[in-house]
């Protein structure tokens, strides 16, 4: 009987554990991409259970009702998730590899160069933009931000901007990827400015 009573506590005290830094890590990530969407909304990340069995080709995504509102939160797949929460726990990378390109980089930078701008992609929905490719190159503007706001230094968080922006421009056009999408183009947020990206 004191064994099973055991483990229940430490059952509890695990699931516990786990819940609040869950809720830690959605209250932060939430500010910045209240920041993004220009409103107060919410970010949810799975819990520990669920990511045992979490099946998703997405890195985040954002629900939108018959008349094209957005809802209030968007859900956040475990992986963008964790690679938040470890910025979070250990601090920023060194961003510098990213100017030797992607294999000069260990695989948690880009995984965490992926997250943040999964993170400022889903804030553009938030938002209430629905055209997929104009929220990639909205986000690809503003992931600067998002890091800033999340811990990089001002060099540091350009560095991660201008890898996303080399990156982008080098996909082939489609779904998530628009002509437009360039220093003066239509989707230029700042087209006054020569900078890009910019935020």
């Amino acid at each position: 009987m004191r064994v099973l009573a055991f483990v229940v506590v430490l059952f509890v005290a695990f699931s516990g554990w786990h819940w609040l830094r869950r809720e830690q890590n959605e209250d932060r990530l939430a500010l910045v991409a209240s920041q993004l969407a220009q409103r107060e909304v919410e970010v949810s990340c799975p819990g520990f259970w669920t990511k045992l069995v979490e099946i998703t080709p997405y890195s985040g995504w954002v629900e939108f009702d018959e008349h094209g509102r957005p809802a209030d939160r968007t859900q956040l797949s475990a992986a963008t998730c964790s690679s938040l929460e470890r910025l979070w726990r250990d601090g920023p990378p060194a961003a510098g590899c990213l100017l030797g390109g992607a294999g000069a980089c260990p695989r948690s930078t880009l995984e965490l160069v992926h997250a943040m701008l999964t993170l400022a992609h889903e804030a553009w929905h938030l938002r209430g933009v629905t055209n997929e490719a104009q929220t990639q190159c909205y986000a690809v503007q503003t992931t600067e931000l998002a890091a800033r706001s999340l811990g990089f230094s001002p060099r540091e968080a350009a560095i991660v901007a201008l890898y996303i922006a080399l990156d982008h421009a080098r996909a082939p056009l489609g779904e998530y990827h628009s002509p437009d999408c360039r220093s003066g183009g239509p989707l230029d947020l700042m087209p006054t400015t020569r900078e890009w990206p910019s935020s």
